[in-house]
């Protein structure tokens, strides 16, 4: 092999990220939240209530968002 072609990393393995990674990225964390006080918002109807849900999807986005999909996304608070 040659100098150049090592100096480029041809033979470098190309990077993966694994799914865990993938999850815990800042821009997966960074739409989440967005989404989450998009449903916040809907679901509650207050900009508070947006704005919990949002850090709720921004700080733990695997549990928050499989939360919002089972209360149905962006769907009203159903009334007792």
């Amino acid at each position: 092999m040659s100098y150049a072609r090592q100096e480029l990393g041809a033979d470098a393995a190309p990077a993966t990220m694994s799914l865990s990674s993938a999850i815990s990225s800042p821009s997966v964390k960074t739409v989440s939240g967005i989404a989450l006080v998009y449903h916040g918002y809907k679901r509650t109807g207050s900009i508070f209530g947006a704005l919990i849900y949002g850090l709720a999807g921004r700080l733990v986005p695997v549990v928050a968002v499989p939360v919002a999909m089972a209360q149905g996304f962006g769907e009203k608070k159903a009334c007792p």
